[in-house]
């Protein structure tokens, strides 16, 4: 699973939603879609739609969406964070959320998903109100799994997933689709 943190520590700091997030972007488990360097400021207003369209071998995946702000490679360290926090490169968690894909349509009748057809899995991300300076770049990581923020999905539709067996845990295939057919996408308000 996707840790929350690169933190190997038991339990949860309250430092997780600032922590850099280079460490998710090189798993090969977590898709990045990046902007180029932007050259004005950007500010996002406002929810965030996800509309993702996927597709999963198993009946059941959870799907987590995190939008990150990325600081220009020669962004000099700040004597005020840890001398452990390099912001040269920084990946900033700005917003964040994951929706357990049984619940899609949803959250009183949830369902499994047919095996290897292409769904649409649409939910909102938290409200964000945040500018994106020139030079920074505005960066998309989405992933299956967010351990321990968020519990192990069986990828196995069960009834109640915390009743699940062990042999309901498989390891599955998840597909994100960005074509003209199948376009995954974020909506928001830029000002």
């Amino acid at each position: 699973p996707v840790p929350f943190t690169e933190a190997t520590n038991v339990g949860m700091t309250r430092e997780y939603m600032t922590d850099d997030q280079r460490f998710a972007s090189r798993r090969p488990d977590v898709l990045t879609y990046q902007t180029p360097p932007l050259d004005e400021d950007m500010t996002l207003a406002g929810p965030i739609l996800a509309k993702l369209q996927v597709a999963t071998t198993g009946t059941d995946a959870d799907w987590v969406v995190k939008i990150i702000d990325v600081y220009p490679d020669d962004t000099p360290d700040n004597p005020r964070t840890a001398a452990t926090v390099h912001l040269g490169g920084y990946q900033q968690m700005v917003r964040s959320e994951v929706m357990r894909g049984r619940f899609r349509d949803s959250f009183s009748q949830p369902k499994p998903f047919v095996a290897n057809e292409v769904t649409t899995v649409p939910f909102t991300v938290q409200d964000v109100l945040h500018t994106f300076k020139k030079g920074h770049r505005l960066m998309v990581q989405v992933q299956s799994t967010w351990f321990p923020l968020v519990d192990r999905n069986p990828q196995t539709y069960v009834p109640n997933i915390y009743e699940a067996s062990e042999t309901d845990f498989k390891a599955e295939t998840h597909k994100l689709y960005h074509n003209p057919v199948h376009a995954s996408q974020l909506v928001v308000k830029a000002l």
